[in-house]
């Protein structure tokens, strides 16, 4: 048994169902390009108290051109309609944006397989049914495992990326919830591979890589899959594939526990480095955890961390878009609590890039560092800050935007 998991483009439809094969396990994401209109609905609707059927219409024409079937479009319809009160209802109703959201995008990927679901002439599975969910952000390993074990079977399609919590609400399962399904489902099952098709962008250069290095390579903001889905996979010792819609002749790139021996470097831009420092930071128990409680609650992802021993600073790299939100929510946090008397703490933040040399041949080879840092002086690139991982798989320097590009083209 395998299982596949796919983004689906609308021009690649007959492929996606061709390889949903009666021994296969398949899971479907809807394109970037339908989930925006979905999300156009939402906002005229909701943010601009105005009716949205005509942008209704336009995801109704785009469903009727996936597959032509009189019960296809029926079902369509029924979705649609329903999609569209929903709308009206929560226009006059507080309910939070991204409730709204996750509800009509769960909607938008079940009718994305129920289209894959014909052409292959498969079974549908109601993703949201399996995947258990604590929060909107976390899953429940366990529970999710028992749902897998007795509803999934091979010849499914099922809608991905979408749980629930035990509430019974319709959540997002975190970054890339398809793949992370997909891996989940082929780990509980003890599949004979995982495949995770992408559209030519990612991992053409690759033949193999590990578990820990694919983690790495997928960090990127724009990577193919986010590095969550690796570990189900990885815990089973179950290779993953990563292969190309767009070329089947692409053999694709084997991620598994065997050594390749190689390193890479990844850039990641569009970063603004926080650092946060002052005397009121010296020996305070606990002052770590207040900043990053907060910056979780203002629900801001931190890239990267350094910290020295001195306890003077702490720095952290979060993206550009959600610099201003880190900004006040620390700010906040010293104004607002009064077990916080640092009246000399500083928040400076910079734009800046973080370029990671990664790979397995780093691991016990002395001089690595030395020669990356070399490189970096000798080109006169600034290293602001720097940090390497205890596994000896990574070290990330943060330098200034405009260096970014040209530093990691040093280290290729």
């Amino acid at each position: 048994m395998i299982v596949r998991s796919f983004y689906l483009k609308k021009q690649y439809a007959s492929q996606i169902a061709a390889l949903c094969t009666p021994e296969v396990i398949a899971v479907i994401r809807p394109e970037r390009a339908v989930e925006a209109m979905f999300s156009e609905a939402i906002s005229v609707t909701i943010d601009q108290k105005k009716n949205a059927s005509a942008h209704m219409e336009s995801i109704r024409e785009y469903y009727y051109s996936l597959e032509e079937s009189p019960s296809y479009r029926e079902k369509v319809d029924t979705i649609l309609d329903t999609v569209s009160g929903y709308l009206r209802e929560a226009m006059y109703v507080q309910t939070e944006r991204s409730a709204i959201q996750d509800y009509v995008m769960a909607k938008c990927a079940r009718l994305c397989a129920e289209a894959i679901c014909i052409k292959a002439q498969g079974k549908l599975l109601d993703g949201t049914e399996l995947m258990i969910c604590h929060t909107v952000q976390h899953f429940d390993w366990r529970q999710s495992q028992v749902q897998i074990r007795e509803r999934c079977m091979p010849g499914q399609i099922i809608p991905g990326g979408y749980g629930r919590l035990n509430t019974g609400y319709i959540v997002k399962v975190g970054k890339d919830g398809a793949h992370l399904m997909a891996s989940l489902i082929g780990a509980t099952l003890d599949a004979q591979s995982i495949e995770f098709y992408t559209d030519g962008r990612a991992f053409r250069s690759e033949a193999a890589m590990t578990y820990d290095e694919a983690a790495h390579y997928c960090s990127q903001e724009h990577a193919a899959f986010a590095s969550s889905a690796v570990w189900p996979a990885k815990n089973a010792g179950i290779p993953i594939v990563v292969k190309d819609i767009t070329d089947p002749s692409f053999e694709g790139t084997l991620i598994s526990n065997a050594s390749a021996n190689k390193t890479a470097v990844i850039c990641d831009k569009d970063l603004d480095l926080i650092t946060v420092y002052g005397t009121g930071l010296l020996g305070r128990v606990g002052m770590s955890g207040a900043i990053f409680s907060c910056l979780a609650s203002a629900n801001v992802n931190v890239r990267f961390i350094a910290q020295t021993s001195s306890e003077y600073s702490i720095s952290f790299a979060v993206k550009s878009v959600d610099k201003d939100r880190c900004v006040e929510a620390i700010q906040s946090l010293f104004k607002d609590n009064p077990l916080l008397p640092l009246d000399d703490v500083v928040v400076a933040n910079q734009l800046v890039g973080i370029v990671t040399v990664f790979g397995s041949r780093m691991r016990n080879l002395p001089g690595t560092s030395a020669a990356i840092y070399n490189k970096m002086g000798e080109a006169g690139i600034n290293i602001i800050a720097s940090a390497q991982g205890g596994e000896e798989l990574s070290i990330s320097l943060v330098v200034k935007a405009a260096d970014a590009e040209r530093a990691a083209a040093l280290l290729q």
